[in-house]
């Protein structure tokens, strides 16, 4: 099973995400349930940002959760928003 270690930045992104946004919420949760149980899940649309070691997974159509690998168990969550934050790195 996948363990999952959200950093700061995660924490802070994700309570300006989902504020006033039930729908987001059950989005993210129902993701990282799936996540957690199969991390090679189609609907996640798990790819790796080129020229990085960071990963990103779908939560929706517009929106991802972006990751690194610490070790074969273990993802450190890094931030969360809109699709085009994959720019930042």
């Amino acid at each position: 099973m996948i363990s999952i270690v959200p950093t700061k930045r995660f924490n802070k992104e994700y309570k300006k995400f989902v504020k006033n946004n039930l729908q987001r919420a059950e989005s993210i949760v129902k993701a990282i349930d799936l996540f957690v149980k199969d991390p090679k899940h189609p609907s996640l649309h798990i790819e790796k940002l080129e020229g990085t070691g960071i990963w990103s997974m779908r939560i929706d159509r517009g929106n991802r959760i972006f990751f690194l690998w610490t070790d074969e168990n273990t993802v450190l969550f890094i931030d969360i928003g809109h699709h085009d934050k994959y720019r930042n790195y």
